[in-house]
């Protein structure tokens, strides 16, 4: 669904287009393919989502995966997994969900783990979310009016890709990539093409 090999990710999600499901999509195909996973997230999904998208995985799939919850605590959860970024193959994956709050502005703190992140291990693919906010300023700024939390200090480390809701249907949202646009359904077993 998004090019991981051209290096680090940033998702920056509107309103309404579930980018934890995309998340578990990634992980559920990192698995798929023997790699393994980091997942830092806020706060776990419900068990019921997590069985429909993860839940076809083999114990020893799962066993390749391990879930940080970090709540408000992304600094103090991520000395835990600093030393295991460096082993990280390149068909591995370091995704942090919901990075940053939703409201604000980015803590220069949070943006200085991710580009640190980055730096630990430039083979590993790399993925972390936020969600988008409107240009207040009323220029229109960033993609189609929306702009990505943490944009400026992180541009250089991450690329930007966007998931935006598709007006009038619910079940499908658009996942922009540069010049490049791909239309996905949400199913109840995540994203699919």
């Amino acid at each position: 669904m998004i090019d991981l090999s051209k290096g680090p990710v940033h998702i920056s999600s509107g309103p309404s287009t579930n980018p934890n499901s995309l998340c578990m999509t990634i992980i559920s195909m990192t698995l798929g393919k023997n790699g393994k996973v980091i997942w830092m997230t806020r706060k776990l999904p419900h068990s019921e989502k997590l069985s429909d998208i993860l839940g076809h995985h083999t114990e020893k799939e799962m066993n390749r995966m391990m879930i940080i919850e970090f709540e408000d605590n992304i600094s103090g959860k991520a000395e835990q997994i600093k030393k295991i970024i460096p082993s990280l193959e390149p068909e591995d994956l370091l995704i942090v969900e919901e990075w940053c709050e939703s409201y604000g502005r980015a803590k220069n703190k949070d943006s200085k783990l991710m580009k640190e992140f980055v730096k630990l291990n430039n083979n590993m693919n790399c993925v972390i979310t936020s969600n988008s906010y409107e240009d207040a300023s009323g220029q229109k700024r960033g993609f189609e009016g929306w702009m990505a939390r943490g944009e400026k200090s992180l541009g250089d480390a991450y690329r930007t890709v966007w998931l935006t809701k598709i007006q009038e249907q619910f079940q499908k949202v658009m996942i922009t990539d540069g010049d490049k646009q791909k239309i996905v359904n949400l199913t109840k077993k995540g994203f699919e093409d």
